[in-house]
């Protein structure tokens, strides 16, 4: 193979936030920040979108079409050009059914849209732009628990022997515990609402034979009807709370029947030609506990890969095993699914923002970290989801005063003078011009976080072997003379296709050594440079937050 010899570029500007890099502690190293996208040249995006990244949107933030301060259904689909540029494959939109709260979770009828965010017809237009641009539409539904002002609920309520009586859990006397007193009808009875009493879990009976419970059949209907108005699939909420005992086997059982009910009935009805209906789950547990869920469900949200392994990575310097970790997560999930379906990611609506909680002293370091926790994400294994303003580098804290808002402030697309399409439901208190930047500034600066989002997954729709690949340790990972633990190392395998992958998560600069022939490097952040002593040895010169991929 031709060794290569790359050129170091030594050009260094501020970061987008106007500070100074490191700046904000006296304790904190400094950071070159090279202003490049990339030296290196990457084969052209044929236009398929292979790495099925999705995008996780809470419309009421994401983008107001009439200006009643209010994200809606049609900004959303103003938006669908701006999502197919960056590569996205999908969007998963947080509940959009008539409710009584801002963020939805409290169904009122799961066959109505919320108002705030349109009619049905802007539904069905959102629904039908987004596949003419390739781009799956899966619906937030939650089989856990409806609003105490649903229908259902408000007639289950009303005497002891009614149709829906049994479609929630009732007690003559108090347990204890997350149960409530009745607040009509029959006012002596208690239910059970284990998030809040506004939200009455339901009741689908002996996980066993769910299917033939009316609580089932109500809400498999309920998800018929999304199907035929051409949805792709659903974000199931809350799965391991469906029934109380979350490590035996009722909740992946009833998860099971569930899917195949829904799945049975979306043959033949994909309007991208997918055979079979997408489902993930939300199931926070541990990797053992959770993966038992892969017997019910062909996709789960990881966690763990987060809060446990990139984010420690990161935050410590710590990344060698990042890898390691991460294949024997996927021989875990193998034991349940061989098909499974590790649905990654940084944040989402329920946790911190994932710039805050890489925090590092300064919003210029937030902001390096943030971009290194991208460029691992885009090129790691897993089907990578991506929350709305991870990729301008929102922040935002929810064990502060605000909670869940301060992590749902308005997407920024524009100078605010000038945005006509920023929410104005809520006063951000995080995110703003000078602190964070908008789209539209920081799409024409190359080393914004922004440009990094959109490099890596075009990168990754790119190379299948990002996409889907193996992924695979160095051969000499366990030697002692490879124990540099702020650098990150692997194999991406898909066919012939091989390509290594390096990343350095520190502040710090390192170098990495490669034995072996090498093709060419592709692509790198922050100015890596590969310098070849004959065919079998190259010196990789890591930056501090760097990365390079390299075809072998």
């Amino acid at each position: 193979m031709v060794a290569v010899a790359a050129l170091s570029f030594a050009a260094c500007t501020p970061p987008d936030n106007g500070e100074t890099p490191g700046g904000g502690t006296g304790d904190t190293p400094t950071v070159d920040i090279v202003d490049q996208v990339s030296q290196y040249e990457q084969r052209a995006f044929d236009g398929e979108k292979r790495a099925d990244v999705f995008y996780e949107i809470f419309v009421r933030s994401f983008a107001d079409s009439d200006g009643d301060g209010v994200g809606d259904f049609n900004g959303v689909t103003a938006k669908l050009d701006y999502l197919d540029d960056l590569g996205v494959a999908g969007i998963w939109l947080m509940p959009i059914y008539s409710c009584t709260s801002e963020h939805g979770y409290d169904v009122v009828d799961y066959e109505l849209v919320n108002p705030d965010y349109g009619t049905m017809a802007d539904m069905e237009r959102l629904i039908s732009e987004a596949h003419k641009r390739d781009i799956r539409v899966i619906l937030d539904f939650v089989p856990n628990h409806s609003s105490w002002k649903a229908q259902w609920f408000l007639t289950a309520c009303s005497s002891v022997d009614n149709e829906y009586r049994s479609f929630y859990h009732f007690s003559e006397n108090n347990p204890g515990g997350a149960w409530h007193q009745v607040p009509t009808g029959t006012t002596s009875w208690w239910y059970h609402g284990d998030f809040d009493k506004s939200m009455p879990d339901l009741n689908y009976g002996a996980a066993a034979t769910c299917e033939t419970n009316a609580t089932f059949k109500a809400m498999v209907a309920a998800a018929k009807f999304w199907v035929d108005k051409g949805v792709d699939g659903f974000r199931l909420d809350a799965v391991k709370h469906i029934y109380s005992n979350q490590t035996s086997n009722e909740n992946p059982t009833f998860l099971k029947k569930f899917y195949d009910s829904v799945n049975a009935y979306f043959q033949g009805k994909s309007a991208l030609g997918f055979k079979d209906v997408y489902m993930v789950g939300e199931c926070w547990l541990d990797t053992d506990n959770m993966a038992k869920y892969y017997t019910g469900l062909p996709a789960l949200f990881d966690f763990t890969a987060w809060e446990n392994r990139l984010l420690y990575a990161i935050k410590n310097s710590h990344a060698k095993w990042f890898p390691k970790d991460m294949i024997a997560e996927r021989n875990v999930f193998a034991n349940y699914r061989q098909d499974f379906i590790q649905a990654t990611k940084l944040s989402n609506h329920d946790e911190m923002r994932a710039r805050t909680a890489l925090g590092g002293g300064s919003l210029a370091m937030s902001l390096e970290r943030s971009k290194m926790a991208a460029a691992v994400l885009l090129t790691s294994t897993g089907s990578p989801y991506i929350y709305y303003g991870e990729e301008i580098g929102m922040m935002g804290d929810k064990t502060k005063p605000g909670g869940d808002r301060n992590v749902r402030e308005p997407m920024m697309w524009a100078p605010k003078a000038k945005d006509t399409f920023r929410p104005t439901w809520i006063t951000s208190n995080v995110n703003t011009d000078i602190g964070i930047g908008n789209v539209e500034e920081q799409s024409k600066k190359k080393n914004s976080i922004y440009n990094v989002y959109r490099k890596f997954m075009r990168l990754r729709n790119t190379y299948p072997a990002l996409a889907y690949g193996e992924l695979r340790l160095p051969e000499n990972f366990d030697d002692a003379s490879s124990d540099n633990k702020q650098v990150m190392v692997f194999h991406r395998v898909h066919g012939s296709e091989h390509l290594l992958v390096v990343h350095n998560v520190s502040a710090s600069s390192s170098t990495y050594v490669y034995k072996g022939s090498i093709k060419q490097p592709i692509a790198d952040m922050n100015g890596v440079t590969v310098e070849s002593k004959g065919a079998g040895e190259h010196i990789i010169s890591m930056p501090a937050y760097s990365s390079i991929i390299i075809e072998l």
